[in-house]
């Protein structure tokens, strides 16, 4: 009766549960978590930070008016209207005005003694040695790509990090089904075996303690499958609610036994050249690099070209002071420094002083991953050989337990014997899958530390 309820129950567990693959879990985990979401959105916040950065590129563009009274005696009014638009071109770091002023005079007599005024002039400013090539407005353009890139690599991190710890919960559920399965089978035999005391104790052939012995074996391998089933519901309740799915499509489809071939011949030289996390150091140093040659141009003298043009004229007419205009030009050269400049040479080897400690920083941060992937590797063949050992102990396992079953059934040994052979065989097998669940692990582990657990 109690084998045919345990049938029943697995028969029914398999059929609804909908099992997932690994890429299947991977993906609903993408999908409907909220962390994965808010790593997206904070990118999307870099990005409109960096849009911040071009408003340098702006055309500014104002109006200005003016009413003035200059001598209340005789009533002379003066009104002036100024249009101005101004742009940096950040490519070169020059900065380019448009300006056109008007101003009108009129004196309130009987004969017209109005002035209009009318200039249009356009000045263009070109940095010859500090910000030349638009370095300074650049910079912060610049540095804001760099972090976006820097950012994408993080959020990749961190997405692989999640899912690892999450990936390992799937495999703890194959884990616990394929326990679960052979302790249904040790309760399964346990519950033959107990039947077939009871049959001989009826039968007189052995003694009581025979018959309690076997039915605490059976409440141990009872015992341990219920453990085991509470486990793998409490599992399975917490992944339902993870993923938001049906409690009975929480089934993992995986091969627990599978092999994982490492194929890194030379891996201090492949995670160099894809480790995340040297990236972001390379791209780190990119930032320094940047702001190095920022503080070099700030130290540099201020030399302006400037040019500029101006049309003007005068009438007693507005349309005369627009149509008759007088035209001039002018070239310069504007020249300051900073004697000593002090915080421009103290900025340029603070920035050095900061790009060497990150060249630094790279090397450890090579070190430790190396050391890392390179244990982990080490442990992956290390597990590979206990499985093996593993298996010749299942082997060894079997072999005894027959052995015993059959000096048992004539007569030659007791049924204690019978009953440590078979727990010491379940407990070969039960090893077995906790070797196979540490190596699955330990390849989950080495996956991500050379950044290959998922096609983020």
């Amino acid at each position: 009766m109690k084998k045919h309820f345990i049938f029943i129950f697995i028969f029914i567990f398999c059929f609804n549960a909908k099992a997932m693959t690994q890429n299947k879990f991977i993906e609903r985990l993408e999908e409907i978590h909220p962390f994965f979401t808010k790593l997206d959105l904070s990118l999307q916040i870099k990005k409109i930070d960096q849009q911040v950065t071009t408003a340098n590129q702006d055309w500014l563009v104002g109006v200005k008016t003016n009413f003035n009274n200059a001598d209340i005696d005789n009533n002379l009014n003066t009104i002036s209207v100024d249009f101005l638009a101004t742009k940096k071109i950040v490519s070169s770091g020059a900065n380019i005005t448009f300006k056109h002023s008007w101003g009108q005079q009129n004196k309130n007599t009987n004969i017209n003694l109005d002035t209009n005024n009318s200039k249009l002039s356009i000045d263009y400013v070109h940095p010859l040695l500090k910000n030349a090539s638009g370095i300074n407005d650049q910079l912060n353009t610049g540095l804001s790509s760099i972090n976006i890139q820097i950012s994408k690599l993080n959020i990749a991190e961190q997405k692989e990090a999640f899912i690892l710890i999450q990936l390992k919960k799937f495999i703890d559920l194959a884990y616990i089904q394929e326990r679960l399965i052979i302790d249904n089978q040790r309760l399964d035999l346990a519950t033959q075996e107990l039947t077939l005391v009871k049959q001989k104790f009826n039968m007189a052939v052995i003694d009581k303690v025979d018959v309690l012995l076997q039915e605490d074996a059976y409440h141990s391998a009872k015992q341990r499958q219920l453990q085991t089933q509470q486990y793998l519901n409490i599992l399975r309740y917490e992944l339902s609610i993870m993923l938001d799915i049906n409690l009975y499509s929480v089934k993992a489809e995986f091969d627990l036994y599978k092999p994982y071939i490492i194929n890194k011949d030379d891996l201090k030289q492949y995670l160099l050249d894809n480790s995340r996390i040297l990236k972001i150091a390379d791209l780190n140093q990119d930032l320094l690099e940047l702001q190095l040659k920022n503080d070099k141009s700030n130290s540099k003298a201020q030399f302006d070209l400037k040019l500029g043009i101006t049309n003007e004229s005068k009438s007693s007419y507005y349309t005369n002071s627009i149509s008759n205009p007088s035209s001039s030009w002018n070239i310069g050269l504007d020249f300051s420094y900073p004697i000593g400049n002090i915080q421009a040479k103290s900025n340029i080897t603070k920035t050095q002083i900061m790009l060497a400690k990150a060249k630094e920083k790279k090397q450890e941060q090579l070190l430790s991953i190396y050391a890392k992937a390179y244990v982990l590797e080490q442990k992956i063949k290390y597990l590979v050989e206990m499985l093996e050992l593993s298996k010749a102990q299942i082997k060894t396992a079997k072999a005894r337990t027959v052995e015993e079953r059959r000096r048992y059934n004539n007569a030659n040994s007791q049924v204690s014997f019978v009953i440590a052979a078979q727990n010491n065989e379940q407990s070969a097998n039960l090893n077995y899958i906790q070797v196979f669940k540490n190596y699955q692990e330990s390849v989950l582990n080495f996956k991500e530390i050379i950044d290959q657990l998922s096609p983020l």
